[in-house]
């Protein structure tokens, strides 16, 4: 059911989104997420999730000016001081929890029943991925970048699309996706892993496809698949 509490989330932030490009396909999204509303019997609430959506974005863009933090980052490499720009982001990572956690809980009366239970896990996840993100202030991410991942998965850019493009296309619509079973689904998650890191290895360093793998690796250990469908060695 996460699939589904996922889907809410991105329409409800798509309505604001700045990829958004005009009225119209801001319009499709919005009556899709009222849709949404309307089948779980508040489509009254359609509203409130939308602004919920608003404070969201609202919310991180109080926490991270993404330019500033792109000078920061270019200014702080030759000096190696990565690990400074990103211990003082990831500092802020309790409120960034709660700009999230608040979205989630906000669009729960456009859901399922069964869906709602799954927000707390959903969250759950989310804190464990910055948590992830953010060990020892920011290492991790701070060595990724110090060693060309951006520039990795910026060359590795079309390869990845084409993983992306296999899975989708090997699912014949969205009712089949729907219809998945965690097994299936699991598995395709597995692939579209094997997929992207195994591109990435054609990189220069072997940094920025092992913390892929690494990453991958984590969220599958957070999510149903650990239990549901154990990845084969």
């Amino acid at each position: 059911m996460l699939w589904k509490l996922a889907f809410v989330t991105v329409l409800a932030v798509g309505v604001l989104s700045d990829t958004v490009i005009n009225e119209e396909a801001t319009q499709k999204v919005r009556d899709a997420l009222k849709a949404q509303c309307k089948k779980n019997g508040a489509e009254d609430q359609a509203a409130s999730v939308e602004t919920a959506a608003q404070n969201f974005v609202e919310c991180v863009k109080g926490l991270f000016d993404f330019s500033t933090i792109k000078k920061e980052i270019e200014d702080a490499k030759p000096n190696g001081a990565l690990d400074e720009v990103f211990g003082k982001y990831c500092a802020k990572s309790p409120q960034l929890k709660t700009c999230i956690h608040s979205l989630t809980t906000s669009i729960s009366p456009c859901l399922e029943s069964t869906t709602r239970e799954q927000i707390g896990p959903l969250n759950n996840g989310a804190d464990q991925l910055i948590d992830f993100v953010c060990y020892k202030d920011g290492d991790r991410i701070a060595l990724f970048i110090a060693e060309g991942g951006p520039e990795c998965f910026q060359s590795k850019a079309e390869p990845i699309r084409e993983c992306a493009n296999k899975i989708k296309d090997s699912v014949a619509s969205v009712e089949a996706a729907q219809s998945l079973t965690i097994v299936e689904q699991c598995g395709k998650f597995d692939e579209l892993t094997s997929c992207i890191v195994k591109a990435l290895e054609g990189c220069t360093t072997p940094t920025p496809g092992n913390m892929a793998e690494s990453l991958f690796r984590f969220v599958r250990k957070g999510s149903p698949c650990n239990t549901a469908a154990p990845k084969k060695n």
